[in-house]
């Protein structure tokens, strides 16, 4: 497995040698370093056109092995990668040919900054959730592991903590910048701040974990595709037709989520 960090695994909770996650799997062509935008907030704020302001970002470059980090232990590591990674790859690789071949197109008939694309997919979407959600508990550093891990752990469970949290899926269009991934932070009550969820952001494909604080607002978030119930999937794979909400430009969480405020 190559070189290992010492810590606490972010799905099963043992401590021991953390093997390096690709998120997402290396067989997507996650193989390379990557940059990771210090001030990602400012650099979207900033009104300059896009290719000005890529060249005064200021950036850390990230792990060469490629977009990812030390969260799991070998286990949960092989586990998922047999049990979910397979599921998921092909689809993902798919979509990014199309939109590859297809970019000038989508950019064209793009309004607003998105498009909403119809797609077809043949997959086992009840395993491709759990590779989607497996991914998430890395990029939340193990914070919701104690909700997911026998959901994960067991490739046959379907008990989605569904009152607590939902997923939402969008497509991203623009393959020549960077990822974001990680903890998203919103306010609370008392005027302190609290995590409220995970994303991923990657072309073509981003995540989002939303944890449900009690707002309302959570609830109907509706900007994207909510993959929550493919978890009552059939577990094989099977034909599926969707609306995928694909921006043409990476971007900070797209929803008001970063601002929530819980109600009591």
């Amino acid at each position: 497995m190559g070189k290992t960090h010492s810590g606490i695994c972010c799905v099963c909770g043992k401590r021991g040698n953390l093997t390096f996650e690709h998120i997402p799997p290396q067989k997507t062509n996650n193989t390379h370093q990557t940059k990771k935008i210090l001030d990602p907030i400012a650099f979207f704020e900033d009104k300059k056109e896009f290719n000005e302001k890529i060249k005064e970002v200021k950036f850390n470059l990230g792990n060469q092995k490629g977009m990812g980090d030390w969260t799991l232990c070998s286990h949960c590591n092989n586990y998922f990668g047999g049990q979910y990674a397979n599921e998921f790859i092909p689809f993902y690789n798919e979509l990014a040919d199309f939109f590859k071949r297809n970019y000038y197109e989508i950019i064209n008939r793009s309004n607003a900054g998105y498009l909403d694309i119809n797609i077809q997919a043949n997959i086992n979407f009840f395993r491709f959730q759990k590779q989607v959600v497996s991914m998430l508990m890395s990029t939340s550093n193990g914070v919701y592991k104690d909700y997911f891990k026998d959901y994960l752990l067991d490739a046959k469970n379907t008990n989605f903590p569904t009152k607590k949290f939902k997923i939402i899926m969008n497509g991203y269009l623009d393959f020549n910048v960077f990822k974001m991934n990680g903890q998203i932070i919103g306010a609370n009550l008392s005027g302190g701040s609290e995590i409220v969820g995970s994303e991923i952001q990657v072309f073509p494909l981003g995540f989002t974990l939303v944890e449900l604080n009690g707002s309302e607002k959570e609830k109907n978030i509706n900007s994207g595709l909510d993959i929550t119930n493919w978890f009552n999937e059939k577990d094989c794979q099977q034909k599926k037709e969707f609306s995928l909400r694909t921006y043409t430009k990476s971007q900070p969480f797209p929803y008001y989520i970063s601002g929530v405020i819980p109600t009591p």
